[in-house]
């Protein structure tokens, strides 16, 4: 496909693999939408991780929940507002009622919550709604994308995306029945789970408590509910690097009109962290690193994601966080020029 006003590279369909209709498609048709990696009007993730590998959340008896096959190529999402999901296929296969209800059990994952759902082969691309998993509300084929583009925009970008969440709240609501507006953090804690990343040494963080020191969760004048948590890490070093990098608190925000106190539906807040630290600045030993002075300039994008519900006076869940990193390596070549850290594990939050 080729031509000057195409949104896609040059490429031959009969030679791509599931793989290229993910790169060579997918991406270039997320971007054009107005969804790219670390926006954070406009978040673009991929292969996106779920901490609970079953189909449903919460059940009494998980072992009898259907386990969910693989995980989601793609989610485009609006931080706070929402989100959908798209699917690569190859372009060998045909696709199917059962392609669409695998991706349909992607996008109504708690920790998902999509409205809609995008199927491809990149030969044809199928948009689904969700709980509408057997017939597609929107089908074109791949050659007729560009000329249907200001129509997808206004259907599936961020824009029409924002616009269609909107909600009119009256902002003296409750963030749920029985805690008013704004309720104070008193307390709380984070526990890592799982850690991985190209970066060495995190295996350290399995299993490491950190404690939730304070701050708040209110309904702004937006109408949208915020949240703000301070942490103390288990190593002092740690909190140093922290506090200069600006780290703390975490912010996270949501458009859901109430938190939940529903373990089956919960409540999902997001955030996205852009840190810049430039060559010269003096960090304290950690269990990473021998401390000094960093020698390059270094990019962290961090997407911070917070799946929980209210119960009593407290909230709990799971938290899960993206960071990936660019680092400025042109005196130091043997340095990779990018990292990657996703640190999963559970929380609990008392307030007041």
């Amino acid at each position: 496909m080729e031509g000057a006003t195409t949104i896609f590279p040059l490429f031959n369909i009969e030679t791509m693999n599931e793989d290229d209709v993910s790169g060579e498609i997918v991406r270039p048709f997320c971007r054009a939408l107005g969804y790219s990696q670390g926006n954070p009007e406009a978040n673009l993730r991929s292969q996106v991780s779920l901490q609970y590998d079953k189909v449903f959340l919460g059940h009494k008896d998980a072992k009898k929940d259907p386990v969910l096959r693989g995980r989601p190529d793609f989610v485009c999402e609006v931080i706070s507002y929402a989100r959908w999901v798209i699917e690569s296929k190859s372009p060998a296969i045909d696709l199917s009622t059962d392609d669409s209800y695998q991706a349909h059990t992607y996008a109504t994952h708690p920790e998902i919550a999509a409205e809609f759902y995008v199927l491809t082969n990149g030969r044809i691309l199928k948009i689904y709604r969700v709980g509408q998993p057997d017939k597609p509300i929107w089908e074109i084929s791949i050659g007729e994308i560009d000329s249907h583009l200001p129509a997808l925009k206004g259907f599936l970008g961020p824009a029409a995306m924002r616009k269609r969440a909107a909600l009119v709240i009256d902002k003296g609501k409750p963030l749920i029945p029985g805690i008013g507006s704004f309720a104070e953090i008193v307390g709380g804690s984070l526990v890592y789970t799982r850690n991985v990343s190209t970066l060495p040494g995190v295996e350290k963080m399995d299993g490491l408590v950190n404690t939730i020191t304070g701050n708040r969760v209110y309904r702004g004048d937006d109408g949208l509910i915020y949240g703000e948590a301070s942490v103390r890490s288990a190593f002092a070093a740690m909190d140093a690097v922290f506090e200069a990098f600006k780290f703390y608190p975490l912010r996270f925000s949501t458009a859901d009109e109430y938190l939940s106190a529903d373990i089956e539906r919960p409540t999902i807040l997001q955030g996205l962290l852009n840190v810049r630290m430039p060559a010269g600045t003096t960090f304290p030993k950690t269990i990473f690193s021998p401390g000094g002075v960093l020698p390059i300039d270094v990019k962290v994008d961090a997407y911070l994601e917070v799946v929980g519900f209210v119960e009593s006076q407290k909230m709990r869940g799971t938290f899960a966080m993206d960071c990936e990193y660019e680092l400025d390596n042109r005196l130091f070549p043997m340095i990779p020029p990018t990292a990657s850290l996703t640190s999963e594990g559970t929380f609990e939050i008392h307030v007041k």
